[in-house]
């Protein structure tokens, strides 16, 4: 927290960490527990979303929804598709990230894919804290995770729409990691920029259908 001294800065970041040790609605008071990093964002218009995304962890490039995208075009396009030759390697986004295990069911569009991206580089995270986290979820807890996020609409070559829904983790790369080891949905508060680029509407079309697929604590 840039411009905060040492201890105030411990101090809210401690506060803030203990309300995500186990988050299952939002409300006003946690939203301005968070205050002093959301003021750190961007200026504009932001949804708060607290959803449980399965993800999984990818490495690979040939892995990443950034190339099996491609390949499905290449399928679907067959002779006409400019892409055939085209090698994984050159859609990786360069860094090892997290990703929706399927695109998000129920959308307009015929494909809505999911990343999340980190910052931090992810073979910095200690193997034993997260298999500590991954034994804590697997036993029923649910640290939440803080990520950035928008809407990307696509319409490529004019043939073929699609959209992302793309993160950033602003806190949580050991959770998030946890979650994929264990196997279970990821609880993660989505900060997301609305308005601006992410389509005709802003994004809150796919906003809104990541969630109702994924939405937290549903009845």
């Amino acid at each position: 927290m840039l411009g905060w001294p040492d201890d105030e800065a411990t101090r809210i970041a401690a506060g803030m960490r203990g309300r995500l040790a186990g988050l299952d609605r939002l409300d006003t008071a946690l939203l301005a527990e968070w205050s002093p990093a959301i003021g750190e964002l961007e200026t504009g218009h932001y949804r708060a979303l607290l959803l449980d995304l399965p993800l999984e962890r990818v490495s690979e490039p040939a892995r990443s929804w950034w190339y099996r995208r491609v390949a499905g075009r290449v399928e679907e396009d067959g002779d006409d598709s400019e892409y055939g030759d085209d090698r994984p390697e050159g859609h990786w986004p360069g860094v090892p990230h997290f990703q929706l295990t399927a695109p998000v069911p129920g959308g307009r569009v015929p494909f809505t894919y999911g990343a999340v991206l980190p910052s931090q580089p992810p073979e910095a995270l200690d193997p034993a804290t997260v298999a500590r986290h991954a034994a804590a979820i697997t036993a029923g807890e649910r640290p939440a995770a803080v990520v950035l996020g928008w809407i990307d609409d696509r319409y490529v070559e004019a043939r073929h729409e699609e959209r992302w829904l793309v993160g950033a983790v602003l806190d949580g790369h050991r959770r998030l990691a946890a979650y994929a080891a264990a196997g279970v949905p990821a609880r993660v508060l989505l900060l997301a920029r609305v308005g601006g680029g992410g389509g005709a509407d802003g994004g809150l079309e796919g906003l809104a259908e990541v969630a109702a697929a994924y939405g937290c604590c549903r009845d």
